[in-house]
């Protein structure tokens, strides 16, 4: 059994220090629980749920996109587009201006999967939020809207 003992900061949490270790323990207490259900439940891992979200919440429409976006490897992502595919969860296409890119769009098995996942995240969302006030709330998505188009250019 997990201890709930709360582990205390050794420095003043008013204070910037130490502010990618709070991320990084925040975003593993997020996703860690999300991503093992929709795995369990839809097959789905880490890269394919970023893939899929990326094509349906952003502008993204190639793998190198997705990449820059997510800050996730090559790799991992051209993995998940080929599992992706094979499933007919997305479709890729060449582009006709540069044969070496390729555009990805999802089916609409894809675009039903989306619907179906997307629930998990704004549950997720909500319990994360919801130590905040309504003004807050906006403050945090304001600001994390401006960090994270801060470091899209980090990779």
């Amino acid at each position: 059994m997990i201890s709930k003992k709360r582990t205390h900061l050794k420095f003043d949490p008013e204070s910037p220090a130490w502010i990618g270790l709070r991320v990084t323990v925040v975003s593993n207490r997020y996703l860690y629980a999300l991503y093992a259900e929709l795995e369990r439940k839809y097959q789905l891992l880490r890269d394919d749920v970023a893939v899929i979200n990326c094509l349906s919440i952003t502008s993204a429409t190639t793998a190198q996109e997705i990449v820059r976006y997510t800050g996730r490897p090559k790799n991992s992502i051209s993995r998940a587009v080929t599992k992706l595919e094979a499933d007919r969860i997305l479709r890729r296409k060449s582009d006709p201006r540069d044969g070496r890119v390729s555009t990805l769009s999802l089916t609409t098995h894809g675009k039903r999967l989306f619907d179906q996942i997307k629930g998990y995240f704004a549950e997720r969302d909500k319990r994360l939020v919801e130590v905040l006030g309504e003004k807050e709330k906006h403050e945090f998505n304001r600001l994390l809207n401006k960090v994270s188009e801060g470091c899209v250019d980090w990779i």
